[in-house]
């Protein structure tokens, strides 16, 4: 089978999602051809309907953003939503130029792209609930993202109970207030003295709020480096406001890394809460806080966690499981069992 995966770089979980999912078709006996287009074309991607397919393409999988542009006759079209930008959860985070840019732009693509599509996949169920609420149509079929189980691991050093040392804290994401980036200060001046907090950024580097004490920003990491970040942290904080389904959250876990993240949008599936990490309420500075605090008070507990959420990703979030659906249902579409969209 040949894949065809065009996309827009935005640097976001996005462009991984991609690069993973290639790796893992490919990995399974199929040819995938990636071809990214530049930040840029979100605003105008109808223009990309004149892009040629690659020679013998069966499958395109695009983005519910753009993917009405790469519907090609006599080509599977498969789009993908991985968070609804409509969810009424995330209106009041959202500004006044993203608003005009979503509600104007990013609703005709998304809905153009449903109509054309053959199918429609979500990353999680919560985002397959909020893109038929807000655009409609039939409910999405629920493939997870899928975690690189061999490469985000736990190190051959076991972590060290936190105890008469600094406390490592994490957030990985851009620096947006989608991401809860404008939360993390305060949670830190919550936490006082005896906790140090690394944060990365991704197009967004921005951080005049970020100059508390004991805060170390960490720039743009690659993949290495954001496996040493997991490994070297007790914990990974990660506040945000909408997750389509929670990159940062999984990787970590999947590393024996325990996670206190939001209690909203789809990473109640992938977070047990207590068993495999902590859930705290939207923008609750105190829960949050108090979260850290209670693991960190005990070590034997957070250690205990962090092993339960590896296993939690191995045995339902792998990269292999998820390449596995995506072609189950590529190759349902090419057998004209699956129905259209």
């Amino acid at each position: 089978m040949k894949i065809w995966l065009p996309y827009i770089r935005c640097g976001s979980g996005t462009d991984v999602y991609t690069e993973r999912l290639t790796k893992a078709t490919v990995s399974a006996g199929h040819e995938a051809v990636v071809s990214p287009f530049a930040h840029c074309w979100q605003y105008f991607p109808w223009r990309l309907r004149l892009i040629e397919p690659p020679p013998g393409v069966e499958v395109i999988l695009a983005n519910t953003w753009n993917g009405f542009a790469f519907h090609r006759s006599g080509i599977k079209l498969v789009v993908v939503e991985h968070h609804c930008i409509f969810d009424p959860a995330y209106a009041p985070y959202r500004s006044l130029l993203q608003t005009v840019f979503h509600e104007n732009l990013v609703r005709r693509f998304e809905q153009a792209s449903l109509r054309t599509a053959d199918a429609l996949v979500a990353v999680s169920a919560y985002t397959a609930r909020m893109v038929r609420k807000a655009l409609g149509g039939p409910m999405a079929e629920v493939i997870h993202n899928g975690i690189d189980t061999d490469f985000f691991c736990p190190g051959q050093q076991a972590k060290t109970p936190v105890k008469d040392r600094t406390v490592r804290l994490l957030f990985v994401g851009n620096l947006s207030r989608r991401k809860g980036a404008d939360l993390l200060p305060d949670i830190m001046r919550k936490l006082g003295p005896g906790y140090e907090l690394r944060y990365t950024s991704g197009l967004r580097t921005n951080d005049p709020y970020m100059n508390v004490p004991g805060m170390k920003p960490l720039g743009r990491l690659n993949q290495q480096q954001m496996l040493d970040a997991y490994r070297h942290a007790d914990i990974v904080l990660f506040p945000t406001r909408l997750e389509g389904f929670g990159y940062a959250a999984a990787e970590a876990m999947a590393c024996g890394t325990s996670v206190v993240a939001t209690d909203c949008s789809s990473l109640p599936e992938l977070i047990d809460d207590g068993v495999t990490g902590r859930l705290c309420p939207m923008d609750d500075v105190k829960a949050f806080a108090a979260a850290v605090s209670e693991l960190v008070a005990q070590p034997e507990r957070l250690l205990q966690m962090g092993r339960k959420a590896r296993k939690a990703i191995e045995k339902q979030f792998t990269l292999k499981r998820m390449a596995h659906e995506y072609i189950g249902l590529f190759e349902d579409l090419l057998a004209d069992v699956h129905p259209n969209h």
